[in-house]
């Protein structure tokens, strides 16, 4: 079991079923289901969203910053973000890109980019046996130098 589960289950000391915890949980205006529910008081669960902390802190007598503690989220006490005051001005498209940014802050980072990151330093060899040039790194024939790289061609005499 997770110690959000076990949290969860310790505070529940009035035996609530899972399918009343997310009734009472939609009562109070949020979005779980039995379902979810049900999974985290058994130990069966991913990383919580927000909506799903704030669900089971409407029913149960635990507070928000230890259901967050217990799931290794930052435990501070905060509000809504409320943006300042100019954002009024973005179009719904600069609004959905914002709102993108945000969760892309929160998510964490993918196992395989942190082990990539590791390899880097590592001193193995290039694969094939272009001595670790790419075949796009090759000079293309009947192309001015400058072309070759990347640059600004020369002007034409």
């Amino acid at each position: 079991m997770s110690a959000l589960s076990d949290l969860l289950v310790n505070a529940n000391a009035e035996g609530l079923s899972a399918r009343s915890i997310a009734r009472q949980a939609r009562e109070a205006g949020y979005k779980i289901n039995h379902d979810t529910a049900a999974r985290y008081l058994r130990g069966d669960h991913g990383r919580p969203d927000e909506e799903t902390l704030l669900a089971f802190a409407s029913v149960l007598p635990v507070r928000l910053n230890d259901l967050r503690a217990a799931a290794e989220l930052p435990a501070e006490e905060t509000e809504p973000y409320r943006p300042p005051a100019e954002a009024s001005r973005l179009s719904r498209r600069q609004r959905r890109a914002v709102d993108e940014i945000i969760r892309a802050m929160l998510e964490p980072a993918p196992q395989r980019v942190t082990e990539l990151e590791g390899r880097r330093g590592s001193a193995r060899p290039a694969r094939g046996g272009t001595g670790g040039r790419r075949s796009q790194d090759k000079p293309q024939q009947g192309l001015p130098r400058a072309a070759r790289r990347g640059g600004a061609e020369p002007p034409a005499k």
